[in-house]
């Protein structure tokens, strides 16, 4: 349910974009989503699409997901590694087991397209 929430958040975002730069029409949105975020795609679509039903500029556009890889950083050798297993349980260079997840924003806007 926290998509709701993240779309509200999103929304906001684009609109400020909107009116900053005077947009007449968003055709497509392009997200990147941390591989290890908790987050839907077809939930904020879902929302996406209820939330901008009434809004000409914003209804009608597309909505891209890209995963981004998790990351870790060795605290050992301060290496940082793009992991696809997210057990991970050492370093893939150094093989120390001090690693933490390092992340980004769990979603980010990457790109509009008008």
């Amino acid at each position: 349910m926290h998509e709701y929430s993240i779309t509200c958040s999103i929304l906001d975002i684009l609109n400020k974009v909107v009116k900053e730069n005077k947009i007449k029409k968003i055709k497509k949105i392009n997200f990147e989503i941390s591989s290890i975020a908790h987050i839907e795609p077809d939930s904020i679509e879902f929302y996406y699409n209820f939330l901008t039903k009434d809004n000409n500029i914003l209804k009608s556009a597309k909505l891209k997901f890209k995963k981004k890889k998790a990351q870790i950083k060795c605290g050992d050798c301060k290496e940082i590694s793009n992991i696809e297993n997210l057990f991970v349980t050492e370093c893939p260079k150094c093989s120390g087991r001090n690693i933490k997840f390092i992340s980004d924003d769990e979603i980010k806007i990457i790109s509009v397209e008008t």
